[in-house]
């Protein structure tokens, strides 16, 4: 397998047990916290997905179909209820003050930035792996800016995991963590 192919198949896989951890999430268990300063699972997802979003845009720089982030041009700040201008996917602080949409919102807004994510990948050729993402920035390459995404999503996952059995004493990892998961 080539490392194209292997960073594709890293970031389905990814998404599909994070997908499989959401599926019958209530709007109740999306904003439990389990202390008063702590993250909900409503505002990890969100943060997951817009941090994604963005990532995609920043890396794919000009490239035709990402220059921008679906928060805008698919309108997903209006599904939400917040302006283009919403706290950036960093600032923890900014997030905490915006309210959780319907769980349904939530997850195809999560959809919509994974299919991009894959239109994206299906886009490059291996040699782009290793090409700069822009002087905003330096050293930063197109791989490494995946790689983080992968991470990104395998650490809130496991947040997002936990946060769930919390809440659900019966909860355990999705069905088939032990095999492959198929879309």
């Amino acid at each position: 397998m080539d490392t194209l192919n292997f960073i594709t198949d890293c970031l389905a896989q990814t998404h599909l047990r994070l997908m499989a951890t959401c599926d019958g999430l209530t709007a109740e268990q999306m904003a439990w916290r389990p202390a008063p300063a702590a993250n909900n699972i409503g505002f990890i997802l969100w943060h997951v997905c817009r941090n994604e979003d963005s990532r995609v845009t920043r890396t794919a720089g000009e490239q035709s179909g990402f220059a921008s982030d679906l928060w805008v041009t698919d309108g997903w700040h209006q599904s939400f209820n917040q302006p283009i201008t919403a706290p950036d996917p960093g600032d923890r602080l900014g997030l905490r003050s915006l309210a959780i949409p319907p769980p349904d919102v939530l997850l195809a807004y999560a959809e919509t930035v994974n299919r991009r994510t894959m239109q994206f990948l299906a886009s490059l050729d291996p040699p782009a792996l290793d090409a700069p993402i822009g002087p905003a920035e330096p050293g930063q390459t197109t791989a490494g800016s995946l790689r983080h995404i992968i991470v990104h999503k395998n650490n809130h996952h496991g947040q997002i995991d936990y946060l769930r059995g919390l809440q659900q004493e019966d909860w355990d990892l999705p069905r088939g963590m032990g095999a492959r998961l198929r879309p």
